[in-house]
C-alpha cells in the first residue's frame, strides 16, 4: 500500500496547507509533522451564517482561546448569527477555527454549520416510493400524528441537514402542510415547508463504468483520513471522525453491503443507559459491517480529523453523498428506504487500517 505522503502528494496536496489552512482549521505547524492535509473540497467552515450549539452546553470566551474569559453559556440547539471565521487556539490538532459571535468566541468543533433557507412549497406528487428530502431549518417538531396541539403526539426534534423519506402531502389539524414521513419501523409527519426535496440528480452514480473490483476505499484510522481509489490510483480523500476508545472502527476488509440515502440510527439500549443514542435522518449510509458500522453523513457535530464516534465513520452531508454515490452497490431504486444486493462481495471493498 502506497504511503500517505505519496497518496497525498499524488493528488496534489502535499504543500497546500497556507491555501486552506482557515477554512479548514488545521494547525499546519503540527501538518507538517504529518498530520494529514485534507483536500482543497474540504471547508470546514465556508460562508455559512448560521451556528447550531450540537453539545448540551457551550462556553463563549472573549477571545478564541480556551484560556480567555468564558461571558457567556450557549445550550443545545441554540442558533447563534456568526460574523466571522477567526484563526485561534487548536483545541484539537485538526482544528483552530473559532467563530465570532455577538456573544463572543465559539469553537468550531462542537457546532453545526448552517445556511438560511426560506420555506419550501409544499409538493404533492411523491411518487409510489416517495421522495427523500432534506431539512433546512435548525430544528423541526415531527409528530406520530399531524396534530402539533397534542403533546402526546411529539416524536421528536429532527435536526437541518437529515434526510427523510416524504410519502405522502397531508394537511394537519392546524389546516398547515406536511409530509408523512416513512421510516424503517415507524410513520412520523415533519412541516412540509421545513425541508426541501433532493433533486434525483444528486443521487445518481459517479464513475459507474468502472467495475466495483477497480475500486476501494482506505480508512486510516490514526491518521483519521479516508483516501478513495480508482486502479490503485487514489482519486478522492476526506478528514473522517472513527470510532474512539472501545468503539473503535474494526480493522479489515469489509464491502459495502447495504445503502440508504436516509435513516435513523439507535444504539438499541434503553433510553437511561449512559451510551444511549437515537438519531433520525442520518444521511447517505453505507454499511460494511455485519454489527452496523458504516460511513455516514453527520449533523451532531463539526470535528472532522478526530476520533469522536460509535465506530461508524462520519463524515459531512456533501463527503458522505459522495461516497455514496462513487461506491457501489448503487441501487436500482434510489426513493427505496435501503438496498441490499444479493451477494455481500459485490459491493465496494473497505479496508480499515490504523496507518
Amino acid at each position: 500500500m502506497p504511503s500517505r505522503r505519496t497518496i497525498l502528494k499524488s493528488i496534489g496536496l502535499v504543500g497546500l496547507g497556507s491555501v486552506f489552512a482557515l477554512r479548514q482549521g488545521i494547525d499546519f505547524a503540527h501538518a507538517q509533522a504529518d498530520i494529514p492535509i485534507p483536500p482543497s473540497s474540504f471547508i470546514r467552515w465556508s460562508d455559512q451564517p448560521l451556528l447550531r450549539v450540537t453539545n448540551a452546553w457551550q462556553h463563549v470566551r472573549a477571545e478564541p482561546t480556551t484560556e480567555s474569559d468564558i461571558v457567556h453559556t450557549l445550550v443545545e440547539n441554540d442558533v447563534v448569527r456568526v460574523r466571522r471565521v477567526v484563526e485561534g487556539q487548536a483545541t484539537y490538532p485538526n482544528n483552530n477555527l473559532w467563530l465570532d459571535t455577538r456573544y463572543g468566541f465559539i469553537n468550531a468543533a462542537m457546532v453545526q454549520p448552517m445556511y438560511y433557507h426560506l420555506p419550501q412549497p409544499p409538493h404533492a406528487d411523491l411518487g409510489s416510493s416517495g421522495r427523500w428530502v432534506e431539512v433546512i431549518v435548525p430544528t423541526s417538531n415531527t409528530y406520530f400524528e399531524p396534530d402539533p396541539s397534542k403533546e402526546s403526539e411529539f416524536a421528536g426534534l429532527i435536526y437541518y441537514g437529515c434526510v427523510l423519506n416524504a410519502r405522502e402531502l397531508v394537511e394537519g389539524k392546524d389546516g398547515g402542510s406536511w409530509y408523512k414521513v416513512k421510516e424503517i419501523y415507524q410513520t412520523i409527519y415533519i412541516r412540509a415547508t421545513h425541508v426541501r426535496l433532493i433533486p434525483e440528480s444528486d443521487l445518481t452514480p459517479i464513475t459507474p463504468e468502472i467495475a466495483p473490483k477497480d475500486k476501494h476505499v482506505v480508512l486510516f484510522t490514526d491518521q483519521q483520513l479516508a483516501v478513495a481509489y480508482e486502479y490503485d490510483q487514489p482519486v478522492w480523500s476526506h478528514p473522517m471522525s472513527s470510532g474512539i476508545n472501545d468503539e473503535d472502527t474494526p480493522v479489515g476488509e469489509y464491502y459495502i453491503h447495504d445503502k440508504r440515502v436516509g435513516t435513523r440510527m439507535t444504539s438499541g439500549t434503553a433510553s437511561a443507559d449512559p451510551g444511549h443514542y437515537d438519531l433520525p435522518g442520518v444521511a447517505y449510509v453505507s454499511y460494511f459491517t455485519g454489527k452496523g458500522v458504516g460511513l455516514h453523513g453527520t449533523y451532531w457535530h463539526n470535528d472532522y480529523g478526530h476520533k469522536r464516534s460509535h465506530g461508524c465513520v462520519n463524515f459531512p452531508n456533501e463527503a458522505a453523498r459522495w461516497l455514496w454515490r462513487w461506491t457501489d452497490p448503487h441501487p436500482p431504486d434510489v426513493q427505496a428506504l435501503y438496498y441490499k444486493p444479493s451477494r455481500t462481495v459485490d459491493g465496494t471493498k473497505i479496508i480499515v487500517t490504523r496507518g
